[in-house]
């Protein structure tokens, strides 16, 4: 398969959306993985408009990083069985990604933290996700193997 720009956008528009809807049903159940929030609170006060730019901020990635998947499979000259090498690139991203959740309280300006905590603070994840609640290392893990299934599916399709 020829690396197809507008395919590979739409491919992780779809893959973000089934990861967000996942995400919300686990915060239905307890815990607390609010993505949307936790991006918006990086540029506004925690509230309604953060959550907005959060979840656009979050949809925009989702689609940025399908692009790089697919360039990817494009100079790595993979034409098929393209859900199953996403997936293997959506673990990959979810340990990138997990690292990166431990060290958000050192970028995010309304972070809680030991030393800082309040009603506009939104809750650090912590590495691979600890702090989420029991399930949040299987929960980073799920979301971003759930995206890129979705995504490489879309894509191949």
């Amino acid at each position: 398969m020829e690396f197809e720009i507008a395919r590979a956008g739409l491919a992780g528009l779809a893959g973000t959306i089934v990861m967000t809807m996942v995400m919300a049903m686990g915060s239905m159940m307890g815990m607390r993985m609010d993505m949307p929030m936790t991006l918006g609170t990086m540029v506004l006060p925690r509230g309604r408009a953060a959550w907005v730019v959060g979840l656009m901020m979050h949809l925009m990635m989702g689609i940025v990083f399908f692009i790089i998947y697919a360039a990817l499979f494009s100079a790595l000259g993979i034409r098929s069985a393209i859900p199953g090498w996403s997936a293997l690139f959506g673990a990959v991203h979810a340990l990138i990604a997990g690292v990166g959740f431990g060290m958000m309280p050192m970028l995010h300006p309304r972070m809680a933290t030991e030393s800082a905590s309040g009603a506009d603070r939104v809750p650090a994840p912590g590495f691979l996700g600890v702090k989420l609640g029991k399930m949040g290392p299987i929960a980073v893990v799920a979301v971003h193997l759930a995206y890129a299934v979705v995504a490489g599916a879309v894509y191949a399709a």
